[in-house]
């Protein structure tokens, strides 16, 4: 995978250069003046990096001196132009522009590692799997509904029935949950997103299940739970938890995934959680067969805002 990363003057960018390599870019062309202009499309880059720096002094230097923010920010507004998936970095206290749309963001210093690598996960997801994405929030193919719905059906009936305990090592909840996790990943592929799924190798509560953007051309990132619930459980201590990580990530909304198994609707929290929406497995299904994925996570991404 080949990238352009394009950064103002003054940064330490090995702990973002050797990200990008973790993540599958061994073709990295790195750009912090006009001489390296011709570089940043030629060859054709598959994605576009931009780090702002924090002490910017935008009128003290030429741009063949190194560039500053404003350098930076015009040559990420010419990728997105072209249709390159691009991320710019915003380390604080700096505010992110409104005027470049389809704009992925981070806010954070270039060389946080935790806070970027689902950024640049999803960002690169779609380009490593070799996926097509779809970005318009009008056009889309609606999802199977009453495929999906059966297989919910089928999870339900994983989790009531008797196995072995040898089963994969973990029973029939585990073998539940697993096939509840797959059903979510492949309806959210299948409704356009860039997916990235937590690595086997690290431990479950240090990641959500899931970090997608919408489509190809979207700015949000979104990291996912899913949850099978009884009447026994309520939600909001997932809800907390996947604040957490929504907020140490930088990312733009946590989407908590449930689906009860005895039929009984988890009762409401008390408080609502900034930045985190819940939504019932079911209502996600039904909602992709009407609108496209980047319309239904924009409205949650809203609703999800107007409570932060």
């Amino acid at each position: 995978m080949r990238a352009s990363l394009i950064a103002a003057r003054g940064h330490d960018l090995d702990v973002l250069v050797g990200l990008l390599a973790d993540m599958g870019v061994h073709d990295l062309w790195v750009i912090k003046n006009v001489a390296g202009d011709g570089l940043i499309f030629d060859p054709h880059p598959d994605i576009v990096i931009g780090a702002l720096d924090a002490q910017d002094a935008s009128d003290s230097a030429s741009s063949q001196e190194g560039f500053n923010n404003f350098d930076v920010l015009l040559r990420l507004g010419q990728a997105v132009s072209r249709g390159i998936p691009s991320l710019l970095i915003v380390p604080p206290p700096l505010k992110p522009p409104s005027w470049i749309r389809g704009l992925s963001v981070a806010l954070c210093a270039p060389d946080n590692r935790p806070a970027l690598e689902d950024h640049i996960w999803a960002l690169t997801a779609n380009i490593s799997k070799g996926i097509e994405r779809k970005d318009s929030l009008d056009e889309f193919t609606p999802i199977d509904v009453p495929r999906y719905l059966l297989r919910l059906q089928e999870v339900e009936r994983t989790y009531h029935e008797s196995l072995p305990l040898s089963v994969g090592g973990s029973g029939r909840i585990g073998q539940a949950y697993a096939e509840f996790e797959r059903l979510i990943s492949e309806l959210l592929v299948a409704s356009g997103a860039a997916l990235a799924e937590r690595p086997e190798s690290v431990r479950r509560h240090d990641y959500a299940d899931f970090a997608f953007i919408p489509s190809g051309g979207s700015s949000v990132v979104v990291l996912a739970e899913c949850k099978l619930v009884s009447r026994k459980r309520r939600l909001h201590e997932d809800e907390a938890t996947l604040h957490q990580k929504v907020s140490a990530t930088h990312s733009q909304l946590g989407l908590l995934i449930y689906h009860s198994i005895d039929g009984t609707e988890p009762p409401p929290s008390r408080y609502p959680t900034a930045l985190v929406e819940r939504i019932s497995a079911t209502a996600l299904i039904e909602r992709l067969g009407e609108n496209s994925l980047p319309k239904v996570i924009s409205d949650a991404v809203a609703q999800a805002a107007a409570r932060y």
